[in-house]
């Protein structure tokens, strides 16, 4: 084939790059010449699999009908090669999520595992005949947004045909005992791997034969929930897809008692969250980046927007060789960033319930902000007492604004600013690492955003807020 940018397949669809390459072929991102709309192309040598057994593919995906699953518009061949033309997939592969990342926290997990047993349910209740994946693992499952959705059917089949297959496949690793002894494959031979993945996505590791179940990332729910889809013996893996999603989901619903309801995934509308910096070097793109990490973990819909001039997000793409999406947006350690456009950059509306908007230094800016919450970040240091007292006594400060004291230390905040009225105020450690979850700086970003909606819980951080306000009233820390 000819230099990507420059070949034309079949009239119409004019490759752009390389999206992947596997066992099975090679996938391009195309755009259809007439419609300006973009495709990705599947191509497979015909020295590789005969036509029969790709366009099996094909038959079993234009049967379904759903926004996790791919739509195939088309089938070609030529002389070499055969051709699948799909709907593209805008997204990241699990694979290279929980690789940024290390591994998923619990809730994180919850929601991607539930949404994973829907789509393979989806199959399992196929009209015709019930159709098994086979190769449910990390690299096959993309994260668009905040969906999770299913690619590559290549080894999928009708159960009808699986008594009758003399070749078996499935990824070492993820692929249950059945698919390597020949013994009988049916739909609790995905739970096998659904288990799998669950497990990928608490440790960053494949379960291996005998996996360990690290009590500081896998809880005893998960782990039962895990052990039971590991079972070698197929009969004492849960009994389908729905079965195992009911599972999850009654673990999230405990999960949510236990956060008090703050965390809910079913937000009734987009929520804002303004931050600002008292000075320059007060943190504030720090502690915005920190805040969005923190709901992203509990497994919330969250995107981190830039509102500054500080060119933040750019940098990290230059840094680490990130592409924007269709809606402008680029993925650090699995977290969106929307990087500051200019006015005339119009942009296709983004799927994101929560908005932690970076609106740099203190300014009109903040101030003018339609927003549902709002923090103000100072420093603690001395040097910069006044640039915060100005900020914290401002009376034109948006109702229920929140200070957060950033990178507190004990023996240099001699004395700290008090606000001008009663407001909630925070000590926040000092961590080097926005996207990394620290236990210290977890607990005050719980108490902030319990704070921020209505939900307190009078624990530790109300304490330490008592504290600074005894500060405030000149007396010794």
């Amino acid at each position: 084939m000819k230099s990507v940018g420059s070949t034309l397949l079949f009239g119409k669809y004019q490759l752009c790059r390389v999206l992947g390459r596997g066992g099975s072929g090679t996938v391009y991102l195309a755009k259809h010449k007439d419609l300006e709309e973009y495709r990705a192309i599947k191509q497979v040598a015909k020295a590789c699999v005969d036509y029969a057994q790709f366009r099996r593919e094909a038959l079993i995906l234009k049967d379904i009908r759903h926004p996790g699953i791919p739509v195939v518009y088309d089938l070609e061949e030529d002389e070499d090669f055969c051709y699948l033309i799909e709907e593209f997939l805008e997204g990241d592969s699990l694979y290279a999520l929980v690789s940024d990342m290390g591994h998923f926290s619990k809730a994180m997990t919850i929601r991607c595992g539930i949404q994973i047993c829907h789509l393979v349910s989806i199959l399992h209740l196929s009209k015709i005949t019930p159709i098994l994946y086979l190769d449910l693992q990390p690299e096959n499952l993309l994260i668009c947004g905040d969906t999770v959705k299913l690619v590559d059917f290549d080894h999928a089949i009708h159960l009808d045909e699986a008594k009758s297959l003399t070749k078996r496949y499935g990824t070492i690793g993820f692929a249950a005992p059945e698919q390597y002894t020949g013994d009988e494959l049916n739909e609790r031979t995905d739970i096998y791997a659904i288990g799998a993945v669950l497990y990928y996505m608490l440790t960053g590791e494949f379960p291996g034969e005998s996996p360990v179940y690290p009590r500081d990332r896998i809880d005893r729910s998960m782990a039962k929930v895990i052990r039971t889809c590991l079972r070698k013996k197929s009969g004492e893996r849960y009994a389908s897809a729905d079965q195992l999603c009911g599972e999850l989901e009654r673990i999230r619903s405990h999960l949510e008692k236990e956060r008090k309801g703050v965390f809910r995934q079913d937000l009734e509308s987009s929520l804002t969250i303004a931050v600002a910096g008292a000075s320059a070097g007060a943190g504030t793109t720090h502690t915005a980046i920190g805040f969005a990490a923190y709901l992203q973990r509990q497994g919330l819909s969250v995107l981190y927007e830039e509102r500054n001039e500080s060119g933040a997000v750019a940098q990290l793409a230059d840094c680490t060789g990130q592409t924007m999406d269709r809606y402008g947006i680029y993925r650090f350690y699995g977290l969106p960033m929307l990087p500051l456009y200019g006015a005339s950059v119009r942009l296709e509306a983004h799927p994101y319930r929560i908005v932690i908007r970076d609106c740099g230094r203190y300014s009109d800016t903040f101030l003018q902000e339609s927003a549902d919450g709002y923090l103000l970040v100072c420093g603690s240091k001395p040097w910069q007492w006044r640039s915060a007292r100005d900020a914290v006594q401002f009376p034109g400060n948006p109702p229920g604004v929140m200070i957060i004291y950033n990178q507190f230390c004990r023996r240099l905040a001699v004395r700290l600013p008090g606000p001008a009225r009663e407001t909630d105020c925070f000590l926040m450690p000092d961590y080097p690492n926005p996207f990394a979850d620290v236990r210290a700086v977890r607990k005050v970003y719980d108490e902030i955003y319990r704070s921020l909606f209505g939900r307190r819980t009078g624990g530790i951080l109300r304490i330490l807020s008592g504290k600074i306000r005894n500060c405030f009233k000149g007396k010794a820390w």
